[in-house]
């Protein structure tokens, strides 16, 4: 009987033992899961900023887009204005940049000019005019270095008379950025003051 106690006791010793063991393996893995909640949570709070911040950042492209936007739209109403406005004038006007380079010109300008609408971007240099425009390079440069205006008689292929006026083309910011040619004809202004 002693020998069943003893045993007993070395039965109940050692699953005491084992409980003991259990238990601070279970204290331990509770802990490493506490840690991992807690780091949980870090990355939790950490990315509820970054979502905070990419929905301030998302607001601020949003109101930065309708401002592009707004401004597009401004821009196609003004160029819209503008190309009706130089499409309605019956007097031939061609605008070039500092390059040379034709930027826009009136209906009327393609005829005396000799234009089409490829011309866009190509410089006046390369263009054939029906009308005789001696030194026009030279001219154009006068003009864009000293700011005066230049005024000559031109002649076209069938022996009509132009004024040429080359002013300079300023921005809005009052800086040169090219000319701007004006042809009247000449031989109208002749019979109006007669």
């Amino acid at each position: 009987m002693n020998e069943e106690l003893d045993a007993n006791r070395e039965y109940l010793q050692s699953i005491i033992e084992e409980q003991r063991t259990t238990n601070e393996e279970l204290r331990s893995a509770n802990e490493e899961i506490q840690s991992s909640n807690e780091e949980l949570q870090s990355i939790n709070e950490e990315l509820e900023t970054a979502k905070e911040e990419l929905q301030s950042t998302n607001e601020e492209l949003t109101t930065v887009n309708e401002e592009l936007q707004n401004r597009n739209d401004q821009l196609t109403t003004v160029n819209s204005d503008l190309n009706n406005l130089l499409s309605s004038i019956t007097i031939p006007i061609v605008m070039l940049g500092n390059d040379l380079r034709i930027r826009r010109f009136t209906p009327m300008a393609e005829k005396i000019m000799n234009l089409i609408p490829a011309d866009i971007g190509r410089p006046i240099t390369d263009i054939r005019p029906n009308v005789k425009t001696p030194d026009l390079k030279q001219a154009i440069h006068r003009v864009i270095d000293s700011l005066e205006i230049q005024e000559f008689r031109v002649e076209d292929t069938r022996g009509k008379w132009y004024s040429m006026k080359i002013r300079p083309y300023r921005t809005l910011d009052n800086k040169i950025d090219g000319v701007v040619i004006v042809l009247l004809d000449s031989d109208v202004r002749r019979a109006k003051q007669s």
